[in-house]
């Protein structure tokens, strides 16, 4: 009896096993026999309102892949089309599946881009925020900081431009999560030897920052000097202002020149704050502030012309010539007048005692 139970058990797993065989051959081939219906294209991401891919270019793309209304399901690798979408430079991430009613769904995360680089040849790109070189596309216009004067135009750059991209990157990043500056930071260009150079779009002024070390301690700096100082002495006050040194911002008035030094320093006069209190500093104009312990000592030369003593002409008295009949004259010396002290100690001179007296003022008297 037992044998018969054991049987039977082993029988029904046997038929449960081919039924589910059975049942995934018909599934199968009715998935071969499905076609996709349709095709849905969304943008997902930080911002996706600026548009730099539509629906009609992925869809493009998803052609060349034999992606279109009607293939077999069966017949589409969604991993492959995935990769091959996001070899496209704007598409950061795509997603692809098929839902319950057998419609592709498209998600496409793209790539926002967070400044406008242009190179020393005219051409420009955008760059994201992880420092991808992004293809111009006119699809949305986007308010985004502009950088002029980077070095290289092209994608693969050397070791010394992926550094300045990358300092570009982080600046960019910085304007952005600040309006004020967002607004009034027009243009940065970038100098020869690698520092950034603010032009603002309200006053006429250019501002050196240097290098993007301590660059939130800068822009602070720049934002204090704008409310306290810039406002009051108007828009139009200053033409240079220079926040490369630590702790201060030195500037520069219109119709001033800069003044120049031998050494590798440029000071730009006005409003410097300093510890020094010698005479020679605090005799400077307000156009040459110092700067402490910055300036180059420069050698003391001596004066080595010795000055010419005038000679002296000794005079040699003759004696008088004997017979000549040539009176000498002797030296007489004049009478000295003996001036009598009285005894109040005042001298009897004539010219003093007969000075005349001036006239008194006289108060008037009270009634």
């Amino acid at each position: 009896m037992y044998n018969w139970k054991k049987i039977t058990l082993n029988i029904l797993w046997s038929l449960l096993g081919v039924a589910l065989i059975v049942l995934f051959v018909f599934a199968w081939q009715a998935k071969s026999i499905k076609r996709c219906k349709d095709i849905v294209v969304e943008l997902v991401g930080e911002n996706t309102t600026a548009l730099f891919m539509n629906e009609q270019e992925i869809l493009h793309i998803l052609n060349d892949q034999h992606v279109t209304i009607g293939t077999a399901i069966n017949a589409l690798n969604l991993a492959q089309i995935e990769r091959s979408l996001e070899k496209t430079a704007w598409i950061k991430n795509a997603e692809l599946y098929f839902d319950n009613q057998l419609v592709l769904q498209v998600r496409i995360e793209q790539r926002v881009p967070i400044a406008r680089v242009f190179t020393v040849t005219g051409q420009s790109f955008y760059v994201d925020k992880s420092g991808n070189h992004l293809p111009l596309r006119q699809l949305s216009v986007l308010r985004l900081p502009v950088f002029t004067g980077f070095t290289s135009d092209q994608i693969v750059l050397s070791r010394p431009d992926s550094i300045l991209l990358q300092n570009i990157v982080e600046f960019a990043s910085v304007i952005k999560e600040d309006s004020f500056f967002t607004a009034q930071i027009a243009q940065i260009n970038i100098a020869p030897n690698g520092d950034f150079e603010l032009v603002p779009t309200l006053g006429d002024h250019l501002v050196l920052l240097g290098s993007i070390d301590q660059l939130d301690n800068k822009l602070d700096r720049l934002y204090t000097f704008y409310k306290k100082v810039w406002v009051p002495s108007g828009i139009n006050a200053y033409q240079v202002l220079d926040l490369r040194f630590n702790n201060q911002v030195i500037t520069l008035k219109k119709g001033m020149q800069p003044i120049q030094f031998t050494g590798p320093l440029l000071l730009l006069g006005s409003t410097v704050i300093t510890n020094d209190t010698s005479a020679a500093s605090a005799n400077l104009p307000v156009s040459a502030q110092v700067i402490k312990d910055t300036l180059p000592k420069l050698p003391v030369v001596k004066d080595t012309t010795k000055i010419k003593k005038p000679k002296t002409v000794s005079v040699v008295k003759k004696a008088p010539l004997k017979n000549a009949g040539i009176p000498v004259k002797k030296n007489v010396k004049a009478p000295t007048k003996k001036i009598k002290i009285k005894s109040n100690n005042k001298p009897n001179i004539k010219t003093l005692n007969n000075v005349k007296k001036s006239a008194k003022a006289v108060m008037p008297k009270k009634a």
